[in-house]
């Protein structure tokens, strides 16, 4: 029991003046999900809602509730002082926003446009309206379930025990039905990492086991147990990834990966249950689950894979055996993937067609056509291409992707399409063009090209890699090597900002060099304090004593970080009014609790090239602020010098200090944690059925 008499550390409020903004304006997803998650969190939404406000809306004689329903009012209400304690046995987590209502506005336009709420009364609307009732959607429930995990909020339970925060009921209903794809972002940029293999991971997704042909008579999609998305929360299936010839041609190796009977009997060895009685969504509806209906939520499970035409008939008396609009495949990645913003979605189904694994038909009455930048429309249809049936295979022999009458040849078109912004970024060296991936089907490899390296710095690899880690409850080794590799980059970035500080004070005269100091000050302090909010991170979460996924490290190397962090003269009571956002993390000191802010970063930051209409075949490294392929916004803050909001410089060197004891030991514990992935976890991969069964081996 902590001793509340004795002191405590008390660390500083963090004070985040705007969101942070991608090189386009929008964003940061990570930003999105957060704010989402708190205000559904605290609008505290009930199935059957206690009050009018809360449930109904009165419309003459009617007076229609929803459950988990809210108004436009009540959520910008609750965002102007969105605030959630996190208790643990060991740490004290404090997340505050205070968001102004015209910028609430905004971000419920965002979340509507996410496909994270709808109108349940007019599925067809696209905008929040006032006096019309919003409810979460099956992927913001996901968004909802997610944070709740990675913060160390108890999905077990819907209600609390003392002490500890309750999770969200709606985590237990049938609203909770939607096994989300989640994406790899830039912690500078904010763009989706991917590679070639990780594109390949999703299209198998995205096309599911069997061929998902709607008709009005199909009975309701089933949707997965409670057991399964309460205790495999992000699971993947790899069961129809077939081994056809693939090779990454950037990293010179890699696997399709495919899966077996061994996970499901790992599945009832873990003691999930097949209940008896089927769940039903409230989302399925013949309807608005037609792929050319307009309804603003089609999918409430994303396994069953894009909804296709089937024997559809073009000019010419061609018939398609299966085909879909691009409309439906935006649908599904908006709705089944953890993607926020459309101009995403189309670049991503852009790469499904720069790998080959679709090929637009430009026969009428087919709009598709290599002219347009990719857009989502009914009109505009797609096949799967040969090769995309041979990842995909649909468990099921060799499948023909076309039905041609009168023995003619369909038309498609497989050239000059263009990708409509740089929302999408290549990961480190990983990328090629379409026809570098063709000469790569010309290779195969086997387990031995398969190394530690090759999993660590692959997208696709790592999400694999880390699906076996989770069935063996050990994610969290890589998810806090990933951050501490986040970490020394970072600090890297700090280090060229203040080394160009340096050399532009001295290359100026000291009249000149007084205009540029002001502006490098601001562009140093928001980087000391990402550095610091990512410390304190790896700190509460994992390292110290009594953390949420405490890492098994060495204790004196735990002892030095603790009284690193801890220590008299810390950084943690200067007050730092230019961070990414107001977001407080306890840190345990023995034996009471202490208090401190933090800024969460969740993607990895590896060396990013820039994707324009051809081949992204070029890496920089993110060393330099100015570099032209890498934009860094920063934020407009007023720091004005000789205030008590002001960072002093005795306080910056404090913050530098504590960084600068930091950096080697957190060096330290990432050179245990990869011992342990290469010498324990990487071997169990290795023999694992999920990636054998992809490599055809025994």
């Amino acid at each position: 029991m902590a001793d509340t008499t004795k002191p405590r550390l008390t660390l500083p409020e963090a004070v985040s003046r705007k969101l942070d903004k991608r090189p386009d304006g929008s964003i940061f997803t990570r930003d999105i999900k957060t704010i989402y998650s708190l205000m559904i969190i605290c609008l505290n939404l009930q199935e059957k809602p206690k009050s009018k406000s809360s449930g109904s809306i009165s419309l003459g004689f009617l007076n229609k509730q929803y459950p988990f329903s809210f108004s436009v009012h009540e959520a910008i209400t609750t965002m102007a002082n969105l605030s959630l304690n996190i208790e643990s046995s060991a740490t004290s987590t404090t997340v505050s926003y205070s968001i102004k209502p015209d910028l609430a506005v905004s971000l419920l336009r965002t979340f509507m446009s996410a496909k994270l709420i709808h109108t349940p009364a007019d599925r067809t609307r696209s905008v929040p309206k006032d006096k019309v009732l919003l409810q979460p959607t099956p992927k913001g429930v996901a968004i909802v379930q997610t944070y709740c995990k990675v913060n160390g909020i108890k999905l077990s339970s819907a209600t609390a025990n003392p002490g500890f925060t309750a999770c969200p009921s709606i985590i237990r209903s049938d609203f909770n039905t939607m096994d989300l794809f989640l994406f790899e972002r830039s912690s500078i940029t904010g763009n989706i990492i991917y590679s070639e293999y990780f594109v390949h991971l999703l299209f198998t997704r995205f096309l599911g086991q069997t061929p998902n042909v709607w008709n009005p008579t199909n009975p309701p999609d089933e949707i997965p147990t409670l057991d399964h998305r309460l205790q495999m929360d992000d699971e993947f299936d790899f069961s129809n990834f077939t081994n056809h010839q693939f090779t990454l041609t950037a990293i010179q190796n890699g696997v399709i990966p495919g899966r077996d009977q061994q996970l499901v009997d790992d599945k009832k060895k873990l003691g999930f249950s097949k209940k008896t009685a089927k769940r039903e969504s409230p989302f399925s509806h013949s309807f608005f689950t037609n792929p050319d209906s307009d309804s603003h939520v089609q999918y409430y499970v994303s396994d069953k894979g894009v909804r296709l035409h089937q024997n559809y008939k073009f000019e010419g008396n061609v018939t398609v055996k299966y085909c879909f609009s691009s409309k439906s495949a935006w649908q599904w990645l908006m709705d089944c993937t953890d993607i926020m913003y459309m101009s995403d979605a189309t670049n991503i189904f852009y790469l499904f067609y720069k790998y080959g694994l679709i090929e637009p038909i430009i026969l009428p009455p087919s709009t598709s056509t290599s002219k347009k930048v990719l857009t989502p429309s009914k009109t505009a249809f797609y096949v799967p291409s040969r090769r995309g049936y041979d990842i995909c295979h649909w468990n099921s022999g060799n499948q023909t992707p076309l039905t041609v009458a009168f023995g003619d040849e369909i038309v498609t078109e497989t050239h000059g399409m263009t990708l409509s912004n740089e929302a999408v970024i290549a990961d480190n060296q990983s990328s090629s063009s379409s026809e570098e991936g063709s000469k790569s089907d010309s290779c195969r490899l086997d387990l031995s090209q398969i190394t530690i390296k090759t999993v660590l710095s692959d997208p696709g690899m790592r999400y694999l890699f880390r699906l076996h880690l989770e069935h063996e409850y050990c994610a969290e080794n890589l998810d806090v090597y990933m951050e501490i590799r986040q970490f020394s980059k970072k600090m890297t970035i700090l280090r060229s900002v203040m080394d160009m500080q340096q050399t532009t004070s001295e290359a100026n005269s000291s009249k000149d060099a007084a205009k540029v100091k002001q502006p490098s000050q601001k562009v140093i302090v928001r980087f000391i304090n990402e550095c610091l909010g990512l410390a304190y991170r790896v700190y509460s979460s994992y390292i110290a004593i009594g953390a949420t996924y405490q890492l098994n490290i060495d204790h004196r190397l735990r002892e030095k970080i603790t009284d690193a962090v801890l220590h008299a003269t810390s950084p943690f009571k200067a007050r730092f009014d230019d961070v990414t956002r107001p977001i407080s993390v306890a840190l345990p000191q023995s034996p009471e609790k202490a208090h401190c802010k933090e800024s969460p970063i969740t993607s990895p930051l590896d060396p990013i090239p820039t994707l324009s209409n051809g081949p992204a075949t070029s890496v920089k490294s993110p060393r330099m602020i100015n570099n032209k392929n890498l934009v860094i916004e920063i934020p407009t803050v007023d720091i004005k010098p000789q205030t008590a909001s002001t960072p002093t410089k005795a306080e910056m060197n404090k913050s530098l200090t504590l960084l600068h004891k930091l950096y080697p030991l957190f060096d330290e514990v990432g050179s245990q944690i990869s011992k342990m992935l290469e010498n324990d976890s990487f071997p169990k991969f290795l023999r694992s059925e999920t990636l054998r069964g992809a490599l055809g081996v025994s």
